[in-house]
């Protein structure tokens, strides 16, 4: 064999692992992404309450964080690449579960979000298995997946339920690529059945998080950042509607715009935070621009939302990357990365699940939005204050 062919056939047997999982990863936002621009017509279909479609949407922040701890269990008795694909079975049998009337709805939401929460913990281990030191470029391919995967099933929910004639078999179509994810990572899992599974957690090791300093201020940056990114996703146009004026339509836009920044975002920081062994920097470009962002909209919201709209925008689409990308590097091996995700994550997301609610009751009890603002400003000036300590170079103790 020639040298090129050899050169492109080495390369296609590198790129086509972070494939299966970048394919994986662009399932993971978009079944549950699609609920909410399809509320009032799951309302009106199923005849649901306003209440009961809130816990619809409320469900999967909260089973990912109640998932999230078991998921290094399972890969320490099937394998990393095995835990993937059994979640993405469990995604695609609850996207056709939510067929079956209001409890198929609950069940299958709750039975997905199991699936998309294994996933999302053992990504970037799957990736460190694969590729290594090298593995922050595969890391930052498969967070931009996620943010894409969360834009497009906001943006297809209503094309697809049109085309298939209900809001619910809208929301059975995203099996599709669904399935096409399963197949390519039951071909990767296939390739790599005789890789042996990562050893399981030293004991105490889920007790060991909460006593290593390293270990607790990377879970702390990772709750704090994804309280204040889903207070953003939830609040945010409503600020802009009441403080700044802005229209409903263009308050939507705004967010839209917000949300979108995280996607270069996600390529760029994992790669680059990678590079040194500090990142103390990017958590400064993570968290000022937020801080700069909420404090325009409590002191002068209507004189510049564009410019505050994007400091958010930018801020959290620089801090979950970052939040991903110190998960590696600050852990030794595929199974301290998994068991520190899984830390991370269940933290993280049980956090952000009580942020928007807080914002929310906030403003019920006030009539106002300044009170809630004031909450996330402090929230994010404790995210910078762990996200520093995160940052130095130092790795979570061998008992994690």
């Amino acid at each position: 064999m020639t040298a090129p062919a050899t050169r492109r056939r080495t390369a296609w047997r590198l790129a086509l692992p972070a494939a299966a999982l970048v394919l994986v990863a662009l399932c993971l936002r978009a079944p549950f992404a699609a609920v909410g621009p399809l509320l009032a017509e799951l309302g009106d279909e199923l005849t649901l309450s306003t209440g009961a479609l809130a816990v619809v949407t409320a469900l999967p922040l909260v089973c990912f964080g109640l998932v999230s701890p078991f998921a290094p269990a399972l890969a320490a008795r099937l394998g990393v690449h095995r835990a993937v694909l059994l979640g993405v079975v469990a995604l695609a049998a609850g996207i056709v579960l939510r067929l079956a009337g209001v409890p198929g709805l609950f069940a299958g939401t709750v039975l997905l979000t199991g699936g998309i929460a294994v996933a999302n913990v053992l990504l970037p281990a799957a990736a460190r298995a694969e590729y290594g030191n090298r593995s922050a470029v595969v890391l930052g391919m498969i967070v931009a997946a996620m943010a894409a995967s969360a834009s497009i099933g906001a943006g297809l929910a209503q094309p697809l339920a049109a085309a298939g004639g209900s809001a619910v078999t809208g929301l059975l179509l995203w099996v599709v690529p669904v399935l096409a994810a399963l197949l390519g990572m039951a071909a990767l899992t296939r390739a790599r059945r005789a890789v042996p599974p990562p050893p399981a957690a030293p004991a105490g090791a889920r007790t060991a998080v909460l006593r290593d300093r390293v270990a607790l201020a990377v879970t702390l940056f990772f709750g704090f950042q994804s309280l204040s990114f889903y207070a953003m996703l939830t609040w945010l146009a409503e600020v802009l509607e009441a403080e700044a004026g802005v229209s409903p339509v263009a308050a939507g836009g705004l967010l839209a715009l917000a949300a979108a920044l995280g996607l270069p975002a996600s390529l760029v920081v994992p790669p680059l935070a990678a590079r040194r062994p500090g990142q103390g920097a990017w958590v400064l470009a993570g968290t000022l621009p937020v801080l700069a962002g909420i404090t325009g909209l409590l002191v002068a919201p209507a004189a510049a939302p564009l410019l505050w709209t994007l400091l958010y925008g930018v801020g959290t689409g620089i801090a979950f990357p970052l939040a991903m990308t110190l998960i590696l590097q600050r852990t030794r091996d595929v199974g301290q990365t998994g068991r520190l995700s899984a830390s991370a994550q269940s933290v993280g997301y049980l956090v952000a699940a009580t942020g928007p609610l807080a914002v929310g009751l906030l403003h019920e009890v006030t009539g106002g939005w300044a009170p809630g603002l004031w909450l996330l400003l402090a929230v994010v000036v404790a995210q910078l204050t762990v996200g520093l300590a995160a940052a130095r170079p130092r790795l979570v103790g061998e008992s994690v």
